[in-house]
C-alpha cells in the first residue's frame, strides 16, 4: 500500500513538471554579450531595520557573477547567473542562436542539449518601432 502511493506520487510529480516545461513560450535570440567578474556576494542574514543598530553576522562569498545579454527583434535581456568561483555556468557565444522562455523575472535556457539554465532576469528593454 504505501509502495503503491510512492508510485503514484512520482507519478505526478513526473507529470507536473514535463506539463510545466511544455507550457513554456520558447523564443529565439542572439547572444550578444557574455562576461564575468568576480564579486563578494553576500548570502547571510544582514541587517534590518529591527537589529537596532547593533551588529549583525554577515555571511560573505567570493563568486562568480556571469552576464549574458540576449537579443530579439523585439527585445533586449540582461541576465545574471551567480555561480561559486570556478565553477561552470552556460556555455553561450556571442554572436550564437540561444533559445530561452521569458516568465516574470526569470529566463530559462535551453542549451544544445535540451537542458534548461535558470537565470535571473535583471533589465528588460523593448526596442523601439516594435510592437507585441
Amino acid at each position: 500500500m504505501r509502495l503503491g502511493l510512492v508510485v503514484i506520487a512520482l507519478l505526478v510529480h513526473v507529470v507536473i513538471t514535463v506539463g510545466t516545461a511544455a507550457e513554456r513560450h520558447w523564443q529565439t535570440g542572439t547572444w550578444t554579450n557574455v562576461s564575468v567578474k568576480r564579486e563578494l556576494v553576500d548570502f547571510g542574514p544582514g541587517s534590518t531595520p529591527f537589529d537596532q543598530g547593533r551588529p549583525t553576522s554577515t555571511m560573505r562569498a567570493m563568486a562568480d557573477v556571469h552576464v549574458y545579454v540576449i537579443e530579439t527583434a523585439a527585445l533586449r535581456l540582461e541576465l545574471k547567473d551567480v555561480v561559486s568561483v570556478n565553477k561552470r555556468s552556460l556555455d553561450a557565444v556571442v554572436g550564437q542562436s540561444v533559445a530561452f522562455a521569458l516568465e516574470r523575472s526569470t529566463v530559462y535556457i535551453r542549451d544544445a542539449d535540451g537542458v534548461e539554465h535558470k537565470l535571473r532576469l535583471t533589465k528588460q528593454t523593448k526596442k523601439i518601432g516594435t510592437v507585441q
